[in-house]
């Protein structure tokens, strides 16, 4: 029984200790990352901020394409469409039915058995918006999302920048002031004896062996 208990508290420190090891570790690897984090709080943002706008670019474009060869028809709003896809069907202008498995552009208002005004490009029949709207739909959304976005990430990473700064003021300023090893403390310059000092003057009038 001792000796299993003996076993099982030795298992219980390798773990520990272990587990301090690989705690150690991920401090050291993820040291420079936390110094980096209002840089990379400022890139995501940027990052984030470049796909909503080529969302946007991407409806533009879709909507260029419909405009240039544009097509219209009457769609009914079909069940099964989620907060994603809208989905709904139509007869295109050569009497084909067609159920784009993209769904529609710009369902904002649509509800399963509407019946929809709905413009499609005869080229790619597959893209499909509700007639009278555009991209300009995503605008107001667009703006508010980055808007918030940054109000967020931007004082954050400010904040972050400025303790960073912070931190390394104070470092600096507490830092040891290490004594000029040239001149020892407490040491007096060394003076040189001159020929002509009352000393070396008497040792020279004494003769050699002279008693006092």
């Amino acid at each position: 029984m001792t000796d299993l208990r003996a076993m099982i508290t030795g298992r219980a420190r390798l773990a520990r200790r272990g587990v301090g090891l690989a705690l150690d570790a991920a401090r050291t690897v993820l040291a420079p990352v936390g110094r980096r984090v209002p840089e990379i709080l400022v890139g995501l943002g940027v990052v984030l901020t470049a796909l909503v706008v080529l969302v946007l670019v991407g409806a533009a474009r879709d909507d260029a394409s419909i405009t240039a060869d544009r097509g219209v028809a009457v769609g009914e709003v079909l069940d099964g469409s989620d907060a994603q896809h809208t989905f709904i069907r139509f007869t295109a202008s050569d009497g084909a039915v067609l159920t784009p498995e993209n769904g529609v552009l710009y369902p904002r208002g649509l509800e399963p058995g509407n019946y929809v005004l709905v413009e499609y490009d005869r080229t790619k029949p597959e893209m499909v918006r509700v007639a009278d709207r555009s991209w300009t739909e995503g605008l107001a959304p667009a703006a508010l999302g980055v808007a918030g976005l940054w109000v967020v990430l931007g004082p954050l990473a400010w904040y972050l920048g400025r303790r960073r700064r912070a931190g390394r003021s104070d470092a600096d300023d507490g830092s040891p002031v290490l004594p000029d090893v040239t001149t020892p403390p407490g040491s007096a310059p060394s003076q040189e004896s001159s020929p002509d000092s009352p000393d070396d003057e008497t040792a020279r009038r004494e003769p050699v062996g002279a008693t006092r």
